[in-house]
């Protein structure tokens, strides 16, 4: 009696191993062969503005442990990391919404990478890229232009316009100049002209911002560096004020 248990007892045994195996296997097999994964939104290619919702989903979800998704804004690398747990998968979690007028309006995208068991390196990823098309004012600074020397008294030049808002009777609320962060005047209507005067700057590199804003709020923004040589050729000088 005591033989025919213990010959159940390990035939028991050996049933829950291969079985515990056995589920093992089969998810290896998943995570290598079969697992794929989708952005649902946004679709490629897709104009998109305001909230948007962006979703993935896994063919497999019980053989992935999480999700990381990453934004990147036009003309910027991949940032805003963001990992969910839990099917369906969603950057910033369920329910909630990417707000794209905090971007530029342009080219953008964003990528998915999908983590299995313990492993430090994602198994797949999938990027999809959109267009960020807010209607968001068009902003230039003509000049000065972009690492010029400049010294005395030095003409500020912005383009600015609102052609492309999705509000026809929007328009220009107004155009911000900034020098090294700080705000040195507020421009109201065309044409969008002000003077530096370099005087009252350190010798070396400054950034000049310059901020557009419509009348429904939507900013666009332009930027470039200039370096101040109060010893520069009036040549030079000459070239930065026309």
């Amino acid at each position: 009696m005591k033989k025919f248990t213990l010959i159940l007892f390990f035939s028991f045994s050996f049933l829950i191993y291969t079985s515990l195996s056995g589920t093992s296997a089969e998810k290896g097999i998943i995570i290598d062969k079969d697992l794929t994964v989708q952005i649902i939104s946004p679709k490629e290619g897709e104009k998109v503005h305001g909230n948007i919702t962006i979703e993935a989903r896994v063919n497999h979800p019980e053989a992935v442990k999480y999700c990381e998704f990453y934004i990147q804004e036009p003309e910027a690398q991949d940032r805003y990391g963001w990992k969910d747990y839990f099917p369906p998968y969603f950057w910033g979690g369920d329910g909630h919404k990417l707000d794209t007028t905090l971007f530029d309006d342009g080219q953008a995208s964003a990528v998915v990478f999908v983590y299995s068991g313990d492993n430090r390196s994602p198994r797949l990823q999938k990027r999809v890229h959109f267009i960020i098309d807010n209607g968001k004012p068009d902003v230039k600074i003509r000049s000065p232009k972009d690492h010029d020397i400049i010294k005395g008294n030095v003409l500020i030049h912005v383009d600015a316009g609102d052609l492309r808002s999705r509000n026809q009777d929007a328009g220009m609320f107004g155009v911000f100049i900034y020098v090294d962060g700080g705000l040195i005047h507020k421009l109201t209507q065309s044409p969008f002209k002000t003077t530096l005067y370099t005087c009252l700057l350190m010798p070396g590199a400054h950034l000049i911002r310059v901020v557009g804003e419509d009348t429904d709020g939507l900013k666009s923004s332009d930027s470039i560096v200039v370096i101040v040589d109060h010893a520069a050729s009036a040549t030079a000088n000459k070239k930065v004020t026309e």
